[in-house]
């Protein structure tokens, strides 16, 4: 078993992820690009909160979850996208997928979950 854990933050001049609906769709096809499956179908709302507008989304896979959350009244936008997953996958398609919207950065952390500092109990 893995336990891969992606983790993108990621800044637009304007970030894709402003309707629920895109949100929701693009989330479904990432699932099929990466070879998961759906557990719960990706979910997806609005906050318009100030100071923490944006999209807030999640999808449940039968090996763990992804989800993401946009701001798009931050100068620049900005999006955070975590893919945790207990199968393989290739974390360059996930990477690929964020370059096609154009962002002005993109930083990734990827997480091994199984390298554990030692147990201290």
């Amino acid at each position: 078993m893995k336990h891969k854990h992606l983790l993108i933050s990621s800044e637009f001049k304007k970030t894709p992820f402003r309707e629920t609906e895109f949100t929701k769709s693009w989330i479904w096809d990432l699932v099929k690009k990466i070879d998961m499956e759906i557990l719960y179908a990706p979910r997806a709302v609005r906050c318009d909160k100030e100071g923490n507008e944006g999209i807030s989304a999640f999808c449940l896979i039968t090996t763990s979850h992804i989800c993401l959350h946009s701001w798009e009244k931050t100068d620049p936008n900005l999006i955070q996208l975590d893919v945790y997953s207990c199968k393989d996958y290739d974390i360059n398609i996930i990477i690929e997928e964020i370059k096609k919207f154009e962002p002005l950065s993109l930083k990734y952390k990827f997480i091994d979950r199984l390298e554990f500092n030692e147990d201290i109990l």
